[in-house]
């Protein structure tokens, strides 16, 4: 029978002697066999890791366009690039939007991103070559990129519904975009004009900044923040009153309120807030505060669980959170609640989406920059449930999370998931020492 080496190592225990050790005569061949054996496994080994990494390394190659000193010189189209077209995709919110990140001579849009360079000198600094791997997937280059592949659907994750197994861009689009960069050179017409960018608020106030950790109120407008400040005007203020009502209404088949086991909220509602989400030994996972109030009433007033999201579930927490107004976020993130506490970071710095971003990216590397004329904040939840403009109404930490997965083409999850709870004991960590501010004002 032929063996797969020449000298195969005999079965344990064949050919020892009572000592154990190998009989005379057969101690040298034996230790050649077992070097040989060790040196095939080593080498099998090296050579299995250069296969997977030359393979992982292959996976970022864009499929049939042949790359050459760090870009693409082969057109994908036999159509050439239109600069015009270009030019419309560069602002299409929908395709390239490459304004959002970036500064550019187009005098039409008001604001534009800091988060990327200038791009009015690009065509004097790179080829279309360049330009054409850059925009097919920069990540080639880079893999810590947080520039969109548009033109690669490779390895991404979560990716939204509509958007799965699409690029951003065609390839005639690349071309386009590529013919309109070209075009940027320093002299341009408006090119200086495009450039003026309103500068970020950075309002850094002792309650509000903690060893470098900063609410989203240091990012707002003076305008805004006085709104916030404001019991009167600030209209999150609707949902604390209608809050304290329910508070004190009977429900249920029990026909209790939450007042008559808690008593006054001021008194047994301080301090709350600070503490959720937090380990619940009942589930053996995280339970945030609209979970804890929904199992009072299910189990206390035997009443009927809210929907999340629901007007009077967001008047309930935003109430009992209005009583820890001021005081700091402490949340518990050792023992039993270590796990989810890691589970949520591991969220938290994952990529996802077609625009294949992490949090991270966002609210860690470019907080204080802008995206569009948007300045982005670390992203804090200490004054959740917020008010937000843009939404004008108030909403939960889940219904901001699954804003962002959508807004950078990700799956969103369904509110009160295990793994946005996750998140959010992460995100309670990571502003810990900053202040309840609930109901917080947002743009």
């Amino acid at each position: 029978m032929n063996h797969p080496h020449p000298d195969p190592l005999p079965p344990t225990g064949e050919g020892e002697n009572r000592n154990g050790r190998a009989p005379e005569g057969r101690t040298r061949g034996g230790r050649q066999t077992l070097w040989r054996t060790l040196l095939t496994s080593v080498l099998g080994g090296i050579f299995v890791c250069s296969a997977l990494l030359y393979a992982s390394q292959a996976d970022r190659q864009p499929a049939g366009n042949r790359i050459l000193n760090e870009g693409i010189p082969t057109p994908l189209t036999d159509q050439p690039g239109n600069v015009e077209r270009g030019r419309r995709i560069v602002l299409d919110r929908e395709r390239g939007d490459c304004v959002v990140c970036h500064a550019l001579p187009l005098p039409e849009r008001r604001f534009h991103g800091t988060v990327g360079l200038p791009l009015d000198n690009i065509g004097n600094r790179y080829t279309a070559a360049e330009l054409r791997l850059r925009l097919l997937d920069p990540k080639t280059l880079n893999p810590h990129s947080i520039m969109p592949a548009y033109h690669t659907v490779a390895g991404l994750h979560s990716v939204l519904e509509t958007y799965q197994g699409k690029p951003i861009l065609t390839a005639q689009e690349i071309e386009d975009v590529v013919a309109y960069l070209l075009t940027l050179r320093k002299g341009a017409p408006q090119a200086a004009k495009s450039l003026q960018i309103p500068s970020s608020p950075q309002h850094e106030t002792s309650s509000y900044s903690v060893e470098g950790r900063r609410s989203g109120y240091t990012y707002l407008s003076e305008e805004h923040r006085q709104l916030q400040d404001d019991t009167f005007g600030n209209p999150g203020m609707l949902w604390i009153e209608r809050g304290r009502e329910l508070w004190d209404r009977t429900q249920g088949d029990s026909q209790q309120a939450c007042a008559g086991c808690h008593g006054d909220a001021a008194t047994s509602m301080r301090g709350v807030r600070t503490r959720y989400p937090q380990f619940d030994p009942r589930t053996e996972k995280l339970i945030n505060l609209e979970q804890r109030i929904n199992r009072c009433r299910t189990e206390r007033l035997q009443a009927e669980a809210y929907p999340y999201e629901s007007e009077p579930l967001l008047a309930l927490s935003a109430f009992v959170s209005f009583q820890s107004r001021g005081m700091p976020l402490s949340v518990d993130i050792e023992g039993p609640a270590a796990p989810f506490f890691e589970a949520g970071k591991a969220f938290f710095m994952r990529r996802r989406g077609q625009l294949d971003l992490a949090c991270s990216h966002c609210h860690d590397e470019y907080a204080g920059q802008r995206l569009r004329g948007e300045v982005v904040s670390q992203g804090q939840t200490n004054g959740f449930p917020v008010y937000r403009l843009s939404w004008q109404t108030l909403g939960s930490t889940h219904r901001m999370f699954a804003w962002c997965n959508t807004a950078i083409r990700a799956q969103p999850l369904a509110h009160g998931a295990n793994d946005y709870v996750n998140l959010e004991l992460y995100l309670a960590w990571r502003g810990r020492g900053l202040p309840v501010e609930t109901p917080g004002v947002r743009r």
